[in-house]
């Protein structure tokens, strides 16, 4: 796995806005990308609805650096393959672990990684 440092070989993540604005990650996949700059990964937050989602300007491109601070546990799944499609669990507001919606179950992170 590779590690946080020259942001550029990692490209953009499209992110919206709401976790920025502190809401937790709920959904994440990731999908390639047909622009070079982007790696292929999208998040939403918990507060996400469908209206939210058809309006591109709810979400931003941030580095990965940026999301790092933001959620730290992005790191370990940072190189699961396209495809990936995952609904975050938490517990009292601490993100616990991950849905598979493609698998239909709760999956560990060498399972997203090795699937």
């Amino acid at each position: 796995m590779n590690r946080i440092g020259d942001n550029s070989e990692y490209g953009g993540l499209i992110v919206s806005k709401n976790i920025l604005g502190g809401k937790p990650i709920r959904y994440s996949f990731r999908e390639k990308s047909s622009i070079p700059q982007l790696n292929g990964w999208n998040f939403y937050s918990a507060g996400d609805d469908d209206e939210y989602i058809t309006d591109p300007n709810n979400f931003i491109m941030l580095n990965a650096e940026s999301i790092f601070k933001i959620s730290p546990v992005i790191l370990e799944i940072f190189d699961a393959p396209y495809g990936t499609d995952l609904c975050w669990l938490y517990e009292e507001g601490i993100h616990v672990s991950f849905y598979d919606l493609q698998l239909e179950k709760e999956v560990s992170i060498y399972q997203i990684l090795n699937p």
